[in-house]
């Protein structure tokens, strides 16, 4: 009886939403329409009553609701979707750069939800003395193992001023260890890093676009020019995957001349399209400035990116950026639940679109002659077709895919939450000696760590499909040796990735010994990006070149 009546007012609300959009486009678009979206709703409607009166098995009508919506949001672009009361939170600290918790920062690893970073400074956790590696237990008296990731997150966080009991389990520690903690409002910072690379030439990373992005960047540019003379500027939106197209508008602007485009957008609606242009007098206007993009920098990020090259106001280097050029519009459904809908895309100044072509079932709106040109401001000619091409294409260093395999199964990272649990550190910079290299190795045997090469997946196969269909032993000797010399390969893996593993060891301590900032201060004089763009701005005349060919 009880479920009849939650699918009853199931049905009513399925009814009175559909109702309501009607009606709301009765008044908004023409009778034809209406009538068409009317008779289309039919069908829909009489396939939700009839399963949940008829199907074998009892159904969730709620489950079987929202399965309906993604369903139909799952023809569209990858960024429609339907919003829930969980989903509401994640979006709140990306458009609202703060949320209620405790300040920490967490991922599932090794299926164990683990604290990702050292807490954000000042915050409970902080000050509670929780560390990065600390695995999660327990929130309150529940397991998180049976919670999950996503409903541990949503268990930690929580009003202002009431209290979490994280029990947590760390390296070095006999026992796990009980941290009462109260939860406040938490502010997440978009500017991870601001420093000087070396005299007269700043440097900015900035790794979100919340509403405090502009405020932030505007902040350190300021108290960079107190420290010294600021002559030249970097700015790293490297893997930065955007945010709030206001928050990317007041980042351009500090650049910028007031009154300067810098981004527009259309869509079918006339409130689609809109010009944004730059409304203050810049804070570092003048300056040489580089701006750092790879193919993960995304949305925000290549506004930003796009407006200072179509200006002439600084040089890109890096990588093609990821090319998501969609705006997203938020329509509240009701107190827990809303629809993030995309209404338009983003044009450059010069009028090149952000987005890639081919995101979704239906046909691509993408208004684009591949073969248009497009020039910026001082004539040069810039690529269209989606993302930002920079004007110095600088490629990543290749390691070997056995130094990949070990970061992807976070062997770095949880060889230092250990060694820095049971080492005292000794050395302020951190160098890995030969005596750190040899721990790692031995923690490596310690989790009885295999190598597969990619092609020995492929001759495994090859072995039983000779085995099974008879090849004959010539083919069966072969492949052993072949197996053999990938054997004898892999034994000097290690030595051959040696320059890759002291690299990343020595960000991973330094992050544990100390803090993400000194992580990525360390991290700066190895980067070759950074060293690229920093020979570029001290060196005028290639700068200059590079804006006038």
């Amino acid at each position: 009886m009880q479920r009849q009546t939650q699918m009853k007012w199931s049905l009513i609300l399925v009814l009175t939403v559909l109702g309501a959009a009607l009606l709301w486009t009765n008044s908004a678009r023409s009778t034809d329409t209406y009538a068409s979206i009317q008779n289309s709703l039919v069908p829909l409607v009489n396939v939700y009553k009839e399963v949940s009166r008829r199907y074998v098995d009892p159904v969730d009508s709620q489950k079987f609701l929202r399965a309906g919506i993604d369903g139909m949001l799952g023809t569209l672009d990858p960024y429609t979707n339907y919003i829930d009361r969980e989903d509401k939170d994640q979006l709140e600290i990306l458009t609202e750069g703060k949320y209620e918790g405790v300040g920490l920062v967490l991922n599932y690893r090794n299926n164990v939800v683990t604290v990702a970073e050292p807490p954000f400074q000042g915050t409970p956790a902080a000050r509670a003395g929780l560390r990065e590696g600390d695995r999660i237990l327990k929130v309150g008296g529940l397991l998180t193992k049976d919670l999950g990731f996503e409903k541990t997150v949503g268990q930690i966080r929580g009003p202002a001023g009431t209290e979490v009991t994280l029990t947590i389990e760390r390296d070095g520690e006999p026992k796990p260890l009980e941290f009462t903690l109260v939860r406040k409002s938490i502010t997440v910072e978009d500017v991870q890093y601001a420093g000087f690379l070396e005299n007269g030439v700043g440097y900015i990373l900035l790794t979100r676009f919340s509403k405090n992005a502009g405020p932030e960047v505007d902040r350190a540019i300021q108290q960079l020019k107190t420290r010294g003379e600021l002559n030249a500027l970097v700015l790293d939106l490297r893997s930065n995957p955007g945010g709030m197209l206001e928050a990317a508008v007041e980042v351009s602007e500090l650049f910028l001349p007031r009154n300067t485009p810098i981004v527009s957008t259309r869509g079918r609606t006339p409130d689609a399209e809109q010009q944004h242009r730059s409304r203050r007098d810049p804070v570092f206007g003048q300056g040489r400035l580089v701006v750092l993009v790879n193919a993960f920098s995304a949305s925000a990020s290549e506004i930003v990116a796009g407006a200072v090259q179509d200006h002439d106001r600084g040089i890109i280097v890096g990588d093609t950026t990821f090319g998501k050029g969609l705006v997203q519009t938020v329509v509240p459904l009701s107190p827990d639940a809303a629809l993030k809908i995309t209404t338009a895309k983003y044009y450059t100044p010069s009028g090149r679109c952000i987005q890639r072509k081919h995101y979704s079932d239906w046909e691509d709106s993408t208004d684009l002659d591949p073969a248009a040109e497009f020039r910026t401001v001082s004539g040069r000619p810039v690529s269209g077709g989606g993302g930002i091409i920079p004007d110095l294409v600088v490629p990543l260093p290749e390691a070997s895919d056995y130094y990949w395999d070990l970061r992807r199964k976070s062997l770095f990272f949880n060889f230092a939450v250990t060694y820095a649990n049971t080492h005292p550190v000794k050395d302020s910079t951190v160098a890995v000696t030969s005596d750190i290299l040899e721990a790692f190795r031995g923690y490596l045997n310690e989790k009885k760590y295999e190598y597969r090469h990619p092609i020995e997946k492929e001759l495994t196969a090859l072995k039983n499909e000779s085995i099974r269909k008879g090849y004959g032993n010539e083919i069966l000797k072969n492949i052993d040796v072949l197996e053999k010399s990938l054997n004898r390969a892999e034994e000097d893996m290690f030595a051959n990735s040696l320059g890759d593993i002291r690299k990343t060891l020595r960000s991973e301590l330094v992050s544990k010994y100390f803090s993400v900032r000194r992580q990525v201060a360390a991290g700066i004089q190895e980067d070759a990006v950074v060293q690229k763009a920093l020979s570029l701005l001290t060196d005028p005349g290639s700068y200059d070149s590079l804006l006038k060919k």
